[in-house]
């Protein structure tokens, strides 16, 4: 693969990920109704799954579709938002 088409990759792969994004917060009061206080992932502008641990939901999809952009996110009225320090590289 080129580098212009593994470009090309990562911008689909972002595109279809913003997708994703947009239907969780499009349904967001929804999603609150019936999923509140649990990961749900989407894609193709569906709920695909849900669970109270995130790790698990995403590897049972990564079984099931396979390494494709989904979107995963905890149903909640204000988004967590997590400071999470970069990892250093060892010498």
């Amino acid at each position: 693969m080129t580098e212009i088409q593994a470009r090309q990759v990562k911008v689909s792969t972002d595109n279809r990920l913003a997708r994703e994004e947009r239907a969780f917060e499009r349904h967001r009061p929804q999603l609150l109704r019936r999923y509140a206080g649990q990961f749900v992932a989407i894609y193709g502008g569906r709920v695909v799954g849900r669970d109270k641990d995130a790790e698990a939901l995403a590897a049972r999809l990564f079984a099931r579709l396979g390494d494709v952009p989904f979107f995963i996110a905890r149903v909640e009225k204000q988004p967590s938002v997590y400071d999470l320090p970069s990892p250093e590289l060892g010498d």
